[in-house]
């Protein structure tokens, strides 16, 4: 009996002769399967289609070594998560090794987040004073700009936290942050001088309390725009302390007067902003802030916004946000008036406060520049 054999080797019998090879890169998110991608930010999970990949024991994104779970890979798809660190080589590739020491490469970009940028701690700054600005993927080298183009000095940097020496001529307006992966300029204005609508720099006539309270210069607070509300006061419980009082019909409406008519038919697109610096923990204090066109001396008892700072900025100047939906409403949505509107900001609480403490640049600005 004759017979003709042929025969071929494993490797014959596998797709691509057993060779490692990539068909598609996809997102791993169920409602996006179908997504085929050439590149992914850090910190994504992405699944690798193809065939023969079983063996793999290494996957590297530019000079990153990423990890490999053996469960997660089967002969046609890898499943792994980018590394979230910075590369330090750029290659824009991704290169797999297997067990046989062979390895696949595959072009394949990274996409390095630009840096976000989200607030600074004091809005108000002193030249030559070092401000801190807080946000995300701030990747070194970097460089900070002030509006008017001067350029502070960087002094220390962390993923989420930059601090910069603010250098002269630096302007009222957004500051901007540059690395290497791109540039993102702030909502926020640094020194933001919108719609001021309690400077304390101004002679105002009419007020009921206010002016005993405003200072120049202070032994123990550093100014940071002009004159500044300076209260020094021990409280007791449910103690009423007037410190910035005047009608709809006192010189308090020259500044009141500059909150945007869009702001109250838009309260949700707006924030009050103010800075304030603390000698004394303002823990359990409680701040009645009012503001309308009727009688104040009758409608602030039963309308106004109460503050609960539960706070201590330990002799810094720091940036205060409330919404301004949720003063607007708590004062019961006051009507718009050229003209201005009457103010009165008390202490009233529960809980006996030292209230020791600067404040200044109450402003009713936009969330979004």
């Amino acid at each position: 009996m004759a017979g003709i054999f042929s025969g071929c080797s494993d490797e014959e019998n596998l797709p691509n002769n057993g060779k490692p090879m990539i068909n598609y890169i996809r997102v791993t998110r169920p409602e996006a399967s179908d997504s085929l991608i050439a590149k992914a930010g850090q910190g994504s999970m992405i699944a690798i289609i193809g065939q023969n990949l079983g063996n793999a024991r290494e996957i590297w994104f530019n000079n990153l070594q990423a990890a490999l779970t053996p469960t997660f890979i089967t002969n046609t798809s890898i499943l792994t998560r980018i590394p979230s660190q910075i590369p330090t080589v750029i290659s824009n590739r991704m290169k797999i090794v297997f067990a046989n020491g062979d390895s696949l490469i595959h072009d394949f970009t990274v996409d390095i987040s630009k840096p976000t940028v989200t607030e600074m701690l004091s809005e108000y700054v002193n030249d030559g004073e070092v401000a801190t600005i807080t946000g995300d993927y701030f990747y070194e080298p970097l460089r900070v700009s002030f509006t008017g183009g001067a350029e502070g000095e960087v002094v220390s940097v962390e993923d989420d936290r930059i601090e910069v020496r603010v250098p002269q001529g630096a302007q009222p307006g957004p500051v901007t942050v540059t690395t290497n992966f791109g540039t993102r300029t702030s909502d926020f204005w640094f020194r933001d001088n919108r719609n001021i609508i309690a400077s304390f720099d101004e002679s105002l006539n009419g007020l009921w309390h206010g002016p005993d309270y405003i200072k120049e210069s202070d032994p123990d607070i550093t100014p940071i725009s002009n004159k500044f509300m300076r209260i020094n006061r021990e409280l007791g419980a449910w103690a009423w302390f007037e410190f910035y009082v005047g009608p709809n019909n006192s010189d308090v409406t020259k500044e009141t007067r500059n909150i945007p008519a869009e702001a109250l038919a838009n309260p949700s697109g707006y924030v009050l902003k103010f800075e304030i610096n603390t000698l004394a923990p303002l823990t359990g204090a409680e701040i009645r802030m009012y503001m309308g066109t009727g009688d104040m001396g009758t409608e602030r008892d039963n309308i106004h916004y109460i503050w609960k700072p539960n706070l201590h900025t330990e002799g810094s100047w720091q940036t205060v946000s409330i919404p301004f939906e949720d003063f607007y409403n708590a004062n019961k949505t006051f009507a718009h008036r050229p003209d201005g509107y009457g103010v009165s900001f008390h202490f009233s609480g529960p809980l006996a406060v030292h209230a020791n403490f600067g404040l200044d640049n109450l402003r009713v600005v936009p969330v979004k520049k």
